[in-house]
């Protein structure tokens, strides 16, 4: 059958937004466009998938921050089909698959609606073919429904038989005898029957068919001259029976020995050829990667395998004709029967799209980078700086390692690294190697077989590297990884295959490696606690993130975006930081970087009333006590300092000065004006 043009069945997208538009952004759009839906586009201007404002009202209820990008939250791509590839192959959902023109770009979907249309358009037609093809036959063709009820009857019988004005013809067709005898014929096999046609007795067979997709009988009758032309007759109706089961698709039909014998226009015209030049050639000269032959060979039928025809990957069926047991020829056709079929399709995709959705929240959660460059915070020279390096680390896929204090976001850049790249569509792995038990590392990582040791789960398990094949797995504390892990692990990063454990054989992965680590490798290095090839193979490009303390003028924009989000999440309205506040958290070191800023807000939030400024208060002693103001002056320390020494001598000496002044290396008058400067007397 002659497929569409894929214009003929594409829909124009409507409002697009890119993939890093916030909620709050895309609720907006949507609100000023009056549409419901958005089309999500990454950079390259490739489909990422598609927003409902049903979808931004879900992230309320689940409390996502309105600053998140809409493309974390989108609905999974389907698979894009490209506008000049061939729908052979491919199945259609009533959710729109997006199109694509020559280029990779994304120019609309394609609608399942208009797709039925089509295929019911061209259905009728074939429908009128088949019965212009009975009207040409020389035999009597009259196909009923499973109750004898008349559905069809070519020109022969009309000519054959007179209606009656008084009768309908359905109903004149036959007597009730007549129906009697015709219900008592056994499918595919001979008999004969006597019928009040002209010339009295008739050879007539019975086939079970398909008719509108729905059981039907196929009655042909013949009259009784020869054997020969029962032979003949039998030999083209069943002929007809499997041309009929198999109308609507590009139909092929080869001899035993298999030469070519009757070919479908549809088909010829989807090849490219002329008919009749095809006709009598063998099979394999005019159909790449054809199985007909083999078929014919073995008797057994091939159904819905996949087939590569001129590039693309069809579904086709080769079903051998039997006759008297003996093979002669076979019957082959490619893509679906009929609408049903589809039907059929549409079901399955939706069942798995049912599965799939129960399974996304937790795929998103093990298995999905959440955060993009523009998630991380930071206008100082050197966070621009690390930014811009890691947006070209992006570009390629060589191995990265993120130095940086603990609390400083390494996570952050990986999850952003990972969204950036070629392998954004892939999984991102997350393990830490600081903890997992060393003894369950290596299964962790690498998955083990059934049965390889105790408690091991049935059927075995796939590891961290298989989980991120063809995507992105993110080693955090590589630092803490055993030396004996150290030596596997390398042989991944040389040999790009994995070991399970207990298994005999490798798998091949396809993973891209971040690492990241908040202690001096090189040190570890040279004390043999980690090797040198390794680090070599890690460190392809090192990319070191700024402490918070080097960090002054994002401190202000990080503490605004963590205490409004902070106090969303705890349904507690602050009204903002008091100057004396933020001058303390402007003058602390912050050791523990954005997470312990995160940390002193959450607890100042806590001691806060509601509708308040934090103030000094509401921080810890720690970060007070770091405050210029509480700074004593030099000498006040140093005049404690000797009050306390002079003070303790005198005890140590029981209050004998001679010794104290010795005890201190200093005259006993010097230690008499001490004692009367500090009022120790």
């Amino acid at each position: 059958m002659k497929l569409p043009k894929r214009e003929e069945i594409t829909i124009k997208p409507g409002l697009k937004m890119k993939f890093s538009t916030s909620i709050q952004e895309a609720a907006q759009q949507l609100k000023e466009h009056d549409t419901d839906e958005a089309v999500i586009m990454t950079k390259q201007e490739k489909y990422a998938g598609r927003i409902h404002k049903e979808d931004l009202y879900e992230t309320i209820v689940e409390g996502i921050s309105p600053e998140t990008p809409v493309g974390n939250i989108c609905t999974a791509p389907a698979v894009e089909l490209p506008l000049h590839s061939s729908l052979s192959s491919e199945g259609l959902s009533r959710t729109p698959l997006p199109a694509t023109d020559e280029k990779g770009k994304f120019i609309g979907f394609f609608s399942f609606e208009k797709w039925i249309d089509f295929m019911e358009e061209r259905f009728a037609e074939q429908n009128d073919h088949f019965h212009a093809i009975l009207n040409q036959l020389q035999e009597a063709i009259v196909i009923t429904d499973r109750n004898n009820h008349p559905l069809f009857w070519n020109k022969i019988v009309e000519d054959w038989r007179t209606f009656g004005k008084t009768k309908k013809p359905a109903e004149a067709l036959f007597t009730e005898n007549e129906w009697h005898l015709l219900k008592r014929l056994e499918p595919k096999k001979e008999q004969s029957i006597t019928l009040a046609f002209p010339d009295a007795a008739f050879h007539a067979a019975k086939y079970e068919i398909t008719y509108d997709e729905k059981p039907a009988f196929l009655f042909t009758f013949i009259k009784d001259q020869t054997s020969a032309a029962w032979q003949i007759s039998g030999q083209r109706a069943e002929t007809l029976e499997t041309i009929y089961e198999y109308l609507y698709d590009g139909i092929i039909m080869v001899d035993k020995d298999g030469y070519i014998t009757m070919l479908s226009q549809e088909y010829a015209d989807f090849l490219g050829i002329n008919l009749q030049d095809v006709i009598g050639h063998h099979v394999t000269e005019v159909i790449e990667n054809t199985r007909m032959h083999i078929v014919v060979q073995t008797g057994k039928a091939e159904i819905a395998d996949l087939q590569r025809i001129k590039g693309d990957y069809m579904i086709a069926s080769r079903i051998p004709i039997i006759k008297n047991g003996h093979i002669t020829g076979a019957v082959g056709k490619v893509l679906f029967k009929n609408v049903g079929g589809f039907n059929a399709l549409y079901k399955r995709i939706q069942r798995m799209e049912k599965e799939l959705k129960q399974y996304k929240g937790e795929w998103q959660e093990q298995y999905q980078a959440k955060y993009q460059f523009s998630d991380i915070v930071g206008e100082s020279s050197k966070m621009k700086q690390t930014k811009q390096l890691a947006e070209k680390a992006a570009e390629t896929d060589s191995n990265v390692l993120l130095l940086g204090e603990s609390g400083t976001g390494k996570e952050l850049f990986a999850h952003a690294i990972h969204n950036a790249s070629a392998r954004a569509p892939g999984s991102f792995v997350k393990v830490n190697c600081a903890a997992i038990p060393p003894e369950l590392l290596e299964a962790e990582l690498f998955g083990y077989v059934e049965g390889s040791f105790t408690g091991a789960k049935k059927g075995g398990k796939k590891g961290k590297f298989e989980a991120a094949d063809g995507g992105t797995i993110f080693l955090d504390e590589i630092g803490e990884l055993p030396l004996h892990m150290q030596v596997k692990f390398l042989r991944v990063l040389q040999e790009k295959e994995v070991e399970k454990v207990g298994a005999n054989n490798t798998t091949s992965v396809d993973v891209r490696i971040i690492a990241a680590t908040n202690q001096n490798l090189e040190e570890m290095v040279d004390k043999g606690e980690f090797r040198l090839d390794l680090y070599y193979r890690l460190n392809v490009v090192a990319i070191s993130i700024p402490p918070l303390r080097e960090r002054e003028e994002d401190i202000k924009k990080l503490t605004n975006l963590l205490l409004n989000r902070i106090s969303e999440q705890m349904g507690k309205h602050i009204q903002g930081i008091a100057d004396k506040a933020k001058y303390l958290l402007l003058q602390y070191d912050w050791p523990g970087n954005i997470r312990e800023l995160e940390n002193v807000l959450e607890r100042a939030i806590n001691l806060a009333d509601p509708y308040s400024f934090l103030e000094p208060e509401h921080f810890s002693e720690k970060l007070r006590d770091n405050s210029p103001e509480n700074t004593k002056p030099l000498q006040s320390v140093l005049d404690e300092a000797e009050k306390h020494a002079v003070s303790q001598a005198i005890q140590n000496a029981a209050g004998n000065k001679s010794k104290a002044a010795a005890m201190l290396s200093i005259s006993r008058t010097a230690l008499y004006e001490k004692i009367k400067k500090h009022s120790l007397e």
